[in-house]
């Protein structure tokens, strides 16, 4: 247990420093910053690699993406951001992830894979 605690935590740490190190806005039209999306979704990653429970702190992460979605530029950015996050995850299950929406009672416009075209999505 205390070995896949810490696992987490490496998991967790290595993809928000990832995420922040990217560029702030992934397209000039968004309103939405990776930074932002980080920080509403880092407490998604454990479920996303682990499974198990989601936590409180990341369905509300979910529904505060949801509620800064403005624009298709917003949705498309922030698509960009889960995507690139997420492909820098170790173990990460996508069908996983895509599931969280609805298990916290909310929606997504899209669903997250490596093959998604996030400039597409509406």
């Amino acid at each position: 247990m205390a070995h896949k605690l810490a696992l987490l935590y490496q998991v967790a740490l290595v993809a928000a420093l990832m995420l922040l190190a990217a560029p702030s806005r992934v397209d000039a039209a968004s309103n939405i910053t990776c930074e932002q999306v980080t920080t509403w979704l880092t407490p998604c990653i454990s479920y996303g690699v682990f499974g198990g429970t989601v936590a409180p702190e990341c369905c509300q992460g979910i529904k505060d993406l949801n509620a800064a979605y403005h624009t298709k530029d917003d949705i498309r950015a922030a698509c960009t951001c889960i995507q690139d996050g997420a492909a820098m995850i170790p173990g990460i299950d996508y069908d996983r992830i895509n599931n969280i929406p609805g298990l916290c009672g909310t929606s997504c416009p899209y669903k997250v894979y490596p093959s998604t075209n996030c400039s597409k999505v509406v």
